[in-house]
């Protein structure tokens, strides 16, 4: 058995810069990756284990500073602040307890503003009665009896 080709030692490097950037899905191998499969294709065309390691390493370094000034900050503001959901809108609204309110199981639902949503109270609430949605809390709504 002879020795491994040079160039399927850089797709190995390349397949596990890869799989630990799918991982950890940070930006934070990926241009090795690169880097090790321009390396692998300079092999394939005869260049010397020197030019590859240099401009394995060149390309690697570019394409962190590439991805650390222009790509990684597109990701991180697509990714950040809050969607807007007009969720809101029912703080301070009345609705009708639909499921009682139980504080001890966390179980009841009321309808406001046409919708049904989770419901909770620091007290018990029986079906029917009149509540007044005091804030969100997640995804249910926080309510007291008027």
């Amino acid at each position: 058995m002879g020795m491994i080709p040079m160039w399927a030692v850089w797709l190995i490097l390349a397949i596990i810069f890869l799989a630990v950037e799918a991982f950890t899905l940070g930006l934070t191998t990926v241009w090795c990756a690169v880097g090790s499969l321009v390396a692998m294709v300079m092999d394939l065309f005869g260049a010397s284990l020197t030019a590859q390691v240099i401009v394995m390493i060149i390309v690697s370094v570019i394409c962190f500073i590439v991805c650390v000034i222009w790509i990684k900050p597109i990701i991180d503001r697509k990714g950040r602040g809050t969607t807007a959901t007009n969720a809101d809108r029912i703080i301070g609204k009345e609705g009708i307890v639909t499921v009682a309110i139980d504080p001890v199981s966390g179980k009841g639902q009321i309808k406001v503003a046409g919708q049904v949503w989770s419901a909770k109270a620091e007290k018990a609430i029986e079906e029917g009665k009149t509540v007044k949605v005091v804030k969100l809390e997640g995804v249910k709504a926080l309510v007291a009896e008027i």
